[in-house]
C-alpha cells in the first residue's frame, strides 16, 4: 500500500480523456490536445483565400514584367543613342 501524506486517499490515477478527434493530434500530449481544441478546417475559405492569393501574385508578376521590359526598350534606345555613333565611326 502507498504512504499517504497529510491525511489524503493516496495516489489517483493522472490520467486525463481527450475528446476523440483526428488521430495525429490525438496522441495524448498536451500538443495534441491544444491543436485539437483549435479551429475546425473549412476548405471552402480556404480555397477562395488561395485563389485570391494566387491571381495578387500573378497581377503583380505580371506588372512586373511588364515594367522590366518596359525599362529595356528605352535603357537599349537610349544606350544606343548615346553609343551608336560611335560604334558607327
Amino acid at each position: 500500500m502507498a504512504t499517504v501524506a497529510y491525511g489524503g486517499d493516496g495516489p489517483t490515477s493522472a490520467t486525463i480523456a481527450f475528446p476523440a478527434g483526428n488521430p495525429v493530434e490525438n496522441s495524448g500530449s498536451l500538443t495534441g490536445h491544444i491543436l485539437a481544441q483549435g479551429w475546425t478546417d473549412n476548405p471552402a475559405a480556404e480555397k477562395s483565400r488561395t485563389a485570391r492569393v494566387v491571381v495578387v501574385l500573378a497581377t503583380a508578376l505580371a506588372l512586373l514584367v511588364a515594367m522590366g521590359v518596359l525599362v529595356v526598350l528605352l535603357a537599349g534606345d537610349a544606350m544606343n543613342g548615346l553609343v551608336g555613333n560611335m560604334i558607327d565611326k
